[in-house]
């Protein structure tokens, strides 16, 4: 019987600027990924990435605990689209954003901040940054599977749905 493409899953989470929300969320986006499909490696990287750029968007990208911030997750075939969207802090946190991301050099050893971003750019295949009319600040993420190891886990699953 041949499969039919599976169709792309979304999702949008609003929190508050809050650091004790991330634990949960990262989980909750890993579990996601884990339903659709991918591997642990991929989960497991991902919850890296949610809460990397969401502290982000909470320490640099929110005025305050009453401002909100957004994730968004789409998992299509082969691939997972994050989004984090935050109010905007001053132009210098977005200089900071800008050169985090697309310097061409990881920051100083002695810098005890500002790996976040590498480590995400590491772990993700595109990283982008919009800044809206509004002031609003967005942080996109396209996340695609190693093939692989993505093999292993369907033939593991498809081996599981025939018992």
């Amino acid at each position: 019987m041949e499969s039919q493409p599976k169709m792309p899953t979304g999702y949008s989470v609003q929190l508050p600027s809050d650091l004790e929300y991330i634990p949960p969320l990262r989980q909750f986006v890993a579990e996601i990924a884990r339903v659709e499909g991918y591997s642990k490696k991929f989960c497991f990287r991902t919850e890296i990435i949610v809460d990397e750029l969401v502290t982000n968007g909470i320490l640099h990208g929110s005025q305050d605990v009453h401002s909100a911030i957004t994730l968004s997750a789409r998992f299509e075939e082969g691939s997972m689209n994050l989004s984090v969207q935050d109010q905007g802090g001053t132009r210098q946190n977005l200089e900071n954003l800008k050169r985090a991301v697309y310097s061409p050099k990881p920051p100083s050893n002695d810098k005890k901040k500002g790996r976040g971003l590498v480590i995400v750019q590491m772990l993700s295949s595109e990283i982008k940054i919009d800044l809206g009319e509004d002031g609003q600040t967005q942080v996109h993420v396209v996340k695609t599977i190693d093939p692989d190891e993505n093999q292993a886990q369907r033939e593991k699953l498809l081996y599981e749905s025939d018992l």
